[in-house]
C-alpha cells in the first residue's frame, strides 16, 4: 500500500511538471509572453558576444604601444566597451600623478555623504582669504567673503578644475575621512596627500588609470553612489569647458569627462557616447614629452579606440 502511495506521489508531480512546461511553452507564444521569449533571447545573444576579455586584446595592445611610442612607460590607458567585456583594457598600470583628475574621489565623497544625510548639497561655504589659491578656477580673492553652495563648488571643481573650490571642500569633508573613503570603495592605488597648489612636505597625490576607470564604469551604471547623485554627477561631467582632448579627436560623442594638468602631467577620462556604442576612457600620462605631443598622441588613442567601436 505504501508503495502505491509511493508511486502516485511521483506520477502526480510528473504530470504537473509536464503540464507546466507546456503551459509555460503556450505562454511564451502568446502576448506578454512572446516578448519575455524575445527578451531572454536576446539576453543570451548578449551574454555570447560579451567575454570575459577583449577579443582584440592583442590587437590594443600592439596597437597602443606603437601609438605611444617612446612614451609607452609613461602613458598608461584604460579602455572598456561595457557591452563586448566584462574585464577592460589596461596599458601600463600603475600608479601615478593624476593631477586634478583627483577631482572625481573628492565629487564622490561629496555625493556619498549628500546620499548619506552627513552633507547637503544647499549648504552654503564662506569663501576666505586663506582658501584662495591659484592655478585653475573662477574663485579668486576678489570673492572672499562670499558664499557658495555645495553644489556650486563641486560644479566648478568640475567644470573648471576650480582649486579654491576643491580645498574648500576638502576643508568640509576632511582629508582623513576621503582617504578612507577610497580605501572603502577599493581605489586602492588613490591617495589624497595634498590640497591643491599646497605641498605637504614632498607627498603626493597618486592614483592610476584603474581607479579612474571603475569609478567612471559603476557611475556609467549608476552604481556609484545613488541613482539622484549619479545623475548629478554626469550632469556636472558633461559640462566640462575644457575640450583640448576627446571632444577634439571625437566630436560626434557625447562625453561626460574630466582632464587634469600640472607639469609634465596630462589626462583625459570620461564616458563617450556614440552611434556605434558607448566606452570608458581614460589616458594618464606622466611623461617627458611636450604638452603638444602628449595631447596629440592622446587623441589619436581616442580616435583608435573609437574606431574599434565600429568592428
Amino acid at each position: 500500500m505504501t508503495f502505491k502511495r509511493i508511486f502516485t506521489f511521483f506520477a502526480v508531480l510528473a504530470v504537473l511538471e509536464v503540464g507546466g512546461m507546456v503551459s509555460a511553452a503556450l505562454w511564451l507564444h502568446h502576448g506578454n509572453g512572446e516578448s519575455s521569449a524575445r527578451a531572454a533571447e536576446s539576453h543570451i545573444e548578449a551574454e555570447k558576444v560579451r567575454a570575459l576579455r577583449a577579443a582584440d586584446e592583442g590587437e590594443l595592445f600592439a596597437h597602443t604601444a606603437k601609438l605611444i611610442g617612446n612614451s609607452k612607460n609613461q602613458l598608461s590607458v584604460y579602455f572598456w566597451r561595457p557591452d563586448r567585456e566584462v574585464e577592460p583594457f589596461i596599458y601600463n598600470a600603475r600608479q601615478m600623478s593624476p593631477a586634478s583628475m583627483i577631482k572625481l574621489f573628492i565629487m564622490a565623497k561629496a555625493m556619498q555623504d549628500v546620499h548619506d544625510g552627513r552633507l547637503s548639497l544647499a549648504e552654503k561655504l564662506t569663501i576666505r582669504k586663506n582658501d584662495v589659491v591659484g592655478g585653475a578656477g573662477v574663485t579668486t580673492w576678489y570673492n572672499t567673503g562670499e558664499q557658495r553652495t555645495i553644489l556650486q563648488l563641486i560644479t566648478v571643481m568640475i567644470t573648471v578644475s576650480d582649486n579654491t573650490a576643491t580645498n574648500m571642500l576638502i576643508n568640509r569633508l576632511g582629508m582623513k575621512n576621503i582617504n578612507d573613503y577610497l580605501q572603502q570603495y577599493g581605489y586602492y592605488d588613490t591617495v589624497l596627500a595634498h590640497k591643491m597648489m599646497i605641498s605637504n612636505g614632498g607627498k603626493k597625490n597618486l592614483s592610476s588609470v584603474r581607479d579612474i576607470g571603475q569609478l567612471l564604469s559603476r557611475l556609467y551604471y549608476r552604481q556609484l553612489v545613488g541613482p539622484q547623485e549619479d545623475e548629478i554627477m554626469l550632469d556636472i561631467l558633461r559640462q566640462q569647458r575644457d575640450s583640448e582632448c576627446f571632444p577634439a579627436a571625437l566630436p560626434d560623442y557625447k562625453i561626460a569627462h574630466k582632464t587634469g594638468e600640472v607639469t609634465g602631467v596630462y589626462a583625459d577620462g570620461g564616458i563617450l557616447q556614440g552611434k556605434d556604442g558607448d566606452f570608458i576612457l581614460v589616458l594618464l600620462s606622466n611623461g617627458r614629452e611636450g604638452r603638444g605631443d602628449t595631447i596629440a598622441t592622446m587623441q589619436n588613442l581616442a580616435k583608435y579606440y573609437a574606431g574599434t567601436m565600429q568592428e
